[in-house]
């Protein structure tokens, strides 16, 4: 079975995302879009071809099923793939699905409940099935024992600064432990690298640049993400599987499989959306006051359980668990 794939090649979620599928053998042939800004690296994808209008369509023609992941950059692949008896599927996210879908794939496969329930907002005739599978995951583990050094990937910011990296940053003046809070960014704050001591004598450093994707969670032992919104959020699945103890926000569905008691209160709820075109959502509102207590009441503390729940959570979202299962339903789809 060829499973094509139109995707970036760039240290970034979307990257990183296509890249595992490929790793895993699931996506078999790959289209390359060019990036705007970021540097890219093509020789994750042996042998793949650049993106262009025309060359999208005979790409596409010769697959199997395509797998769209969060987009299929041109709606109009959609109807093309229907012509020439390709399956299509997408992988939604459902804060950046246009409000009025010009085309409907074959399947929705949904990465999380929440952008199950999202794909009533694209999806109103219900007409297109729709399934939930989770990304698979595969970090090295490593044992973590005591709550010391905390550790934020900001990213390039996310979508309308969703991974709350000011809010954290923001926080700093309320914390009264010695903590030691690394803030790695990208993106605006990434201009040169700042240090900042509290009362307690804990340092706040922010790191610019990128850090290779192999060593994100290689060193601290709490992963600090007071994320805004997002259903698939392969930096929380990625930093629990590593064995750290993550202190997210305490919101849906993030509370139903990280463990609860590190969560970050929410403070309220407000609707939003990333353009007008798109879907609206519930966005947290997060208190950096909150988020200074929530640090405080976890600095020093024994997380060696934490840890050693995280390597059993990572072991059934394995690429081994959850690859059969994906293969089993592109299959299915193909041939049904």
């Amino acid at each position: 079975m060829r499973c094509g794939s139109i995707v970036f090649a760039v240290s970034m979620g979307l990257g990183h995302l296509a890249k595992s599928f490929f790793d895993a053998g699931l996506i078999t042939d790959v289209l390359i879009q060019r990036h705007r800004s970021r540097q890219e690296h093509p020789e994750w994808f042996p042998g793949a071809q650049r993106y262009t209008h025309d060359g999208a369509y005979e790409f596409c023609k010769k697959q199997d099923v395509m797998l769209f992941l969060e987009t299929p950059f041109s709606w109009e692949l959609i109807p093309y793939c229907r012509e020439h008896g390709v399956k299509t599927v997408i992988m939604p996210m459902y804060e950046c699905m246009p409000k009025v879908i010009s085309h409907q794939p074959d399947l929705w496969l949904c990465p999380s409940v929440l952008d199950f329930q999202y794909t009533a907002a694209f999806d109103p005739t219900h007409k297109t099935p729709c399934t939930i599978l989770p990304v698979p995951v595969s970090v090295p583990w490593r044992q973590r024992t005591k709550a010391e050094v905390f550790v934020h990937n900001a990213g390039n910011g996310g979508l309308k600064g969703r991974n709350g990296t000011q809010e954290l940053l923001d926080a700093w003046q309320y914390i009264k432990s010695p903590v030691e809070m690394k803030v790695r960014h990208q993106g605006e704050l990434a201009s040169g690298a700042s240090m900042k001591r509290n009362a307690a004598g804990g340092m706040l450093t922010v790191q610019p640049g990128t850090i290779p994707y192999e060593n994100l969670f290689e060193h601290g032992d709490v992963f600090i993400f007071p994320e805004k919104f997002n259903a698939l959020s392969l930096p929380l699945q990625e930093a629990y599987a590593s064995g750290m103890l993550v202190m997210a926000t305490d919101r849906f569905p993030m509370n139903t499989w990280l463990p609860t008691a590190p969560l970050i209160p929410v403070q309220s709820y407000q609707k939003t959306c990333v353009h007008p075109r798109f879907v609206d959502f519930q966005q947290a509102v997060i208190d950096p006051k909150a988020i200074a207590a929530k640090v405080d009441e976890w600095y020093g503390r024994d997380v060696s359980g934490y840890s050693l729940e995280g390597k059993e959570w990572a072991d059934t979202m394995s690429w081994e668990v959850l690859k059969p299962k994906y293969a089993a339903l592109l299959e299915d789809l193909v041939n049904g």
